[in-house]
């Protein structure tokens, strides 16, 4: 990737004991949560222990790292994890004709490699409330209208950050991810601001790769097995 301020960020987040670095288990598990709620329902307390089971891995534990990283509804089923939601957000994503949102952009951007299908993202800029549109497949963005959009991203402290909840993740990332029609809309966004970068649709979908090396191979080698 091009930004070195985004990139020296990324390093950070997934060194030993960093933010992401979630260990193999929970990655794991992660992404096969993610790809049954992606069938556009709940996914329940009954199938995350069938999935735990079949990873082999402590249930206890699993528990505890699901509830600091995904959304639950008032019967414990997850209806959002690893950006990808039931509930209401900003950005709609549409995969295999079911309609979803995503947490913030770069979600969006990452979750086609996660699912291996391809998507359709809609969205607005926060400045000009213009409408954007992308469709994004596991090897890259395929189309984006405007052609010019590009996507904001934040730079921050990852030792005095906390992305310990879906909340935190939303408040401290997510708010700051937004697609934009041009980078100019960028710069009227984030003006005095220091820790706003501005990512072309390429550069942000490859962040994905660093951020998520290991899913993404997971991710690649179960739809080979099915």
């Amino acid at each position: 990737m091009s930004n070195q301020r985004a990139d020296e960020m990324v390093q950070v987040l997934n060194r030993n004991g960093g933010l992401m670095d979630y260990g193999t288990d929970n990655l794991h598990l992660l992404v096969r949560v993610v790809r049954v709620l992606a069938k556009g329902r709940p996914v329940t307390t009954s199938q995350v222990d069938e999935i735990v089971a079949e990873l082999g891995i402590d249930l206890d534990a699993s528990e505890q790292f699901l509830q600091t990283v995904a959304e639950g509804d008032d019967d414990d089923n997850i209806v959002g994890a690893l950006g990808l939601s039931l509930k209401e957000h900003p950005h709609r994503f549409n995969v295999g004709g079911i309609q979803m949102t995503a947490w913030c952009a770069q979600d969006t951007l990452f979750l086609p490699v996660m699912l291996q299908q391809t998507a359709t993202v809609e969205t607005q800029s926060p400045v000009s409330k213009e409408k954007i549109r992308i469709t994004v497949g596991p090897e890259g963005v395929k189309e984006a209208n405007p052609a010019g959009a590009v996507m904001s991203t934040v730079v921050f402290n990852p030792d005095s950050t906390d992305l310990n909840t879906p909340t935190d993740i939303q408040m401290n990332f997510c708010r700051n991810i937004h697609f934009f029609t041009s980078e100019e809309e960028v710069e009227q966004w984030a003006a005095g601001r220091s820790d706003i970068e501005t990512l072309s649709l390429e550069e942000a979908f490859d962040l994905g790769y660093q951020l998520w090396p290991e899913a993404y191979s997971y991710a690649k080698a179960l739809s080979e097995a099915a």
